[in-house]
C-alpha cells in the first residue's frame, strides 16, 4: 500500500493526497488545483511543492520514500474564467481565508468602483483583495451583528468600503405570480450553489425580483443580454404559462443573471384570497407556506358574510352544506364549483382549505387569558371577546392575582400591535 503526501514548501503545510495499492496515483488538473488550495496556495501565485511517498506491507514493512518529487505550480480559480472585467475577492477572516469559497465583487463598468453580494454568517472582519494579485489588499472592513445576512458590499474608486442593503429574503413579484404586484413569492438561498431559487407556477405575464418585500432593491431585465439583470430594470416576460424553477444568480462579481426552467413539479399558489376583492389590501388571505395545496388563516367574519375562495383567477365555492359539530364550533364542507360560503354566526374563525382533496373547514378560535390569576388557573383558559370595530380582544376577570392586587379587571389585547392593557373596573 502506498500513500502520497503533498507539501507546500513556502509554509510547510502538508496534505495526504491519496492511497493506492497500485503503482501510481492519478489526478486531473482540477483535482490537483483543489489540493493545492487546501494547503494555502492562492490563485495566480507560483509555489514550490514536494510530493513524497510512504509505503507499507501487511503492517510489517514501512518505508518513507527517499525519492521525492519537487515541482512548481500556479493555482487558478475556475470561478473567474468568464469574468473579463476587474474583480476582487472578499477574504473573510483575512489573513486566514480560502479563495475557493470567497465571494467576489467586480467592476463591470470600469469606473473603479466594485460591488457585489456576500453572505456574512457571523460578525467578522474581512479584506478586499485584488483578483489578479491576491497579495494586494485594496481595503479592509468589519461586519457587526447588525450587518449579518446577504449583504451588498461596495468599494468606491477611492477605496472607501461599505456594506449595505442586508437582504434576508429575495422573491419574485408581478402579475405572472400568484401574489400579483402586491405580494412576493419567496425564494430560498442555497449556500452551496449561492443561488436564490423558487419552484412556482407562472402565467404568461410579467415579473421582477425584489428584496425584503420592498421596492428599494429590485432587479429586472437589463434590455441588453439574454437573462441579464439590472437594478430597477424592465419587467421580465414569462414566455408561457407553466410551472418553473426560477434561479437568481447574484454571484458574478457585479453582472447578475436569472434562469427559468420549465418543470412538471406541481405546486399550489402561495395564498388564496376572500371574500370579494382579491387584489385589495383589505382582502383576507389563507396561506400555503409549503405550496402544498393546504391553506390556512384566521379572521373575524360577521354574521351574514358570504364569500368564495379566489385562487389565481378561479373562484372556489361550497358544494353542499357545512357539517357542524354539536356545539357548532367547527364545521367541515366540500369545495369546488359551487355556491357562496355563508357565515350564519359572527365570530373569529380559523379557516382551512385543501385544494387537492377539495375540502375546507371553519373553526371558532380566539385569544385566551390563562394562569393562576384567572378562574380556570393554568388548566383552562378564558376566551376573550373580539371587537371587530377596534380589532381588539377583551375580557372581564376577577379573582386572585400574582402581579397585581386582587380585584376585577378589564383586559384588552391588541394582537395587531402586540399590546395589552389591564384596567380595574
Amino acid at each position: 500500500m502506498a500513500m502520497g503526501q503533498l507539501t507546500n514548501n513556502s509554509n510547510q503545510k502538508s496534505v495526504v493526497i491519496g492511497e493506492t495499492g497500485d503503482t501510481k496515483l492519478s489526478f486531473t488538473n482540477a483535482e490537483m488545483n483543489k489540493i493545492l488550495a487546501s494547503i494555502g496556495a492562492y490563485p495566480g501565485q507560483a509555489y514550490d511543492f514536494t510530493v513524497s511517498l510512504k509505503s507499507t506491507a501487511f503492517d510489517v514493512y514501512q518505508n518513507e520514500a527517499t525519492n521525492t518529487v519537487a515541482f512548481k505550480a500556479t493555482p487558478y480559480d475556475p470561478n473567474v474564467d468568464d469574468i473579463d472585467w476587474p474583480y476582487a475577492y472578499v477574504a473573510v477572516g483575512y489573513p486566514n481565508w480560502d479563495y475557493t469559497t470567497a465571494y467576489l465583487i467586480g467592476d463591470p463598468d470600469g469606473d473603479g468602483a466594485y460591488q457585489g453580494w456576500v453572505q456574512f454568517d457571523d460578525a467578522t472582519t474581512y479584506a478586499i483583495l485584488d483578483g489578479k494579485d491576491v497579495t494586494k489588499v485594496l481595503a479592509q472592513g468589519e461586519v457587526t451583528d447588525d450587518d449579518k445576512g446577504f449583504v451588498e458590499v461596495k468599494m468606491e474608486a477611492d477605496g472607501t468600503l461599505s456594506q449595505s442593503w442586508a437582504c434576508n429574503t429575495w422573491g419574485v413579484i408581478g402579475d405572472a405570480t400568484s401574489g400579483g404586484w402586491s405580494d412576493d413569492t419567496k425564494m430560498e438561498y442555497d449556500q452551496s450553489t449561492r443561488l436564490w431559487t423558487v419552484i412556482t407556477s407562472m402565467t404568461d405575464k410579467e415579473f421582477k425580483f425584489r428584496a425584503n418585500s420592498d421596492w428599494t432593491i429590485n432587479y429586472g431585465g437589463d434590455g441588453v443580454t439574454e437573462n441579464g439583470l439590472a437594478p430597477s430594470g424592465d419587467n421580465i416576460k414569462v414566455p408561457k404559462e407553466s410551472a418553473y424553477i426560477i434561479t437568481l444568480d447574484l454571484t458574478n462579481a457585479g453582472r447578475y443573471t436569472y434562469a427559468m426552467e420549465e418543470t412538471t413539479i406541481e405546486m399550489s399558489s402561495a395564498f388564496m384570497t376572500l371574500p370579494w376583492s382579491p387584489e385589495a389590501e383589505s382582502a383576507y388571505k389563507v396561506v400555503s407556506e409549503a405550496r402544498d395545496f393546504k391553506y390556512s388563516g384566521a379572521y373575524y367574519f360577521a354574521a351574514g358574510t358570504e364569500f368564495k375562495f379566489y385562487d389565481s383567477g378561479s373562484w372556489i365555492g361550497i358544494v353542499g352544506d357545512i357539517s357542524w359539530n354539536e356545539t357548532r364550533t367547527k364545521g367541515d364542507f366540500v369545495i369546488g364549483d359551487g355556491a357562496n360560503i355563508v357565515i350564519t354566526e359572527g365570530a373569529y374563525y380559523k379557516i382551512t382549505a385543501d385544494t387537492k382533496k377539495m375540502v375546507a373547514s371553519l373553526a371558532k378560535t380566539g385569544w385566551e387569558v390563562i394562569g393562576d390569576a384567572t378562574a380556570g388557573g393554568w388548566d383552562k383558559g378564558q376566551v376573550m371577546d373580539y371587537d371587530p370595530e377596534s380589532e381588539t380582544w377583551s375580557t372581564t376577570q376577577d379573582g386572585p392575582n400574582i402581579h397585581i392586587n386582587a380585584g376585577t379587571y378589564k383586559i384588552v389585547l391588541d394582537a395587531n400591535n402586540n399590546t395589552a392593557t389591564i384596567t380595574a373596573v
